[in-house]
């Protein structure tokens, strides 16, 4: 390599330095405001109270695992199925984020219980190749959790699915796209509802499609059925706020927090736990 070559090699080194040193304070920033605080806080915490449910006391079971076409969900159920006095029973399906667990969401089951519903929670494994995998499942979990309810003697008069991240857009193409007949309503959380481009937080090609076609059918301003909830981060690390709130017309809440955080925040909880009493 010549004078010239060298110098110019280093010269471009020089110009990534910055680029580089950018992207190592975002990792940190990231780590240290919103990751580890979240850990410490949420996940943490929940992990040691679902060992303690699962293992000891038996009030989370998995109530049935199913698979297609290689993949397989497990699908819990947490407590008891409390019936209204008309033997109806109104329940919650948690779905949480992509390469998370149904543990991450558990504080939420715990408000959903006290608000008297049934509580269920599946572990999905999320697949951008061959989405139908996992949108069948959740389609087969709904049916579960249907059929769970009925053995119990009761009838299920509602079922709001709860989605985090990954979990909400889910969440919203079963409800909203395929308008599942089952499903009325969708509390989405941290959930991407509209592509949007460009932007410092791209969607990647691979959901896209999903997306979009929640987006069709979410559109402000238009006929909703189930009804929609929407909770966003304003420090969202991984959604631009403007994707996550995409109807100002339908319920909404905004809380100060970063991607994983808001499913922790006070804010969250009040909003979850006052959306949840209606159904």
């Amino acid at each position: 390599m010549s004078v010239r070559g060298v110098s110019e090699y280093g010269f471009s080194l020089l110009q990534q330095i910055p680029c580089a040193l950018n992207r190592a304070y975002e990792t940190l920033q990231i780590l240290f405001t919103d990751i580890i605080p979240s850990n410490l806080t949420g996940v943490i915490p929940n992990a040691v109270s679902w060992a303690y449910h699962t293992l000891w006391t038996g009030s989370i079971r998995s109530c049935d695992m199913f698979e297609t076409t290689g993949k397989a969900a497990d699908l819990f159920i947490h407590g008891n199925i409390i019936p209204q006095s008309d033997s109806r029973v109104s329940a919650v399906l948690l779905l949480h984020g992509e390469r998370s667990h149904a543990l991450t969401m558990k504080h939420l089951g715990d408000i959903a219980e006290e608000e008297g519903k049934a509580v269920f929670s599946v572990n999905l494994p999320y697949d951008d190749v061959n989405p139908e995998s996992h949108l069948s499942l959740l389609r087969q979990s709904i049916q579960r959790v249907e059929q769970t309810v009925r053995k119990n003697g009761r009838i299920l008069s509602h079922l709001v699915l709860v989605g985090h991240s990954r979990g909400a857009i889910e969440a919203a193409y079963v409800g909203c796209v395929e308008n599942h007949p089952k499903v009325n309503a969708v509390i989405g959380i941290a959930g991407r509802f509209k592509v949007i481009e460009p932007s410092h937080r791209p969607c990647r090609d691979s959901l896209k499609p999903t997306v979009k076609a929640v987006w069709d059918k979410v559109k402000p301003f238009q006929p909703m059925r189930p009804q929609f909830f929407q909770i966003a981060a304003t420090n969202d690390w991984c959604i631009d706020l403007e994707a996550s709130i995409v109807r100002s017309d339908c319920v909404n809440c905004q809380v100060n927090a970063g991607h994983l955080g808001v499913l922790y925040h006070p804010d969250t909880l009040q909003s979850f736990k006052r959306w949840i009493s209606n159904f």
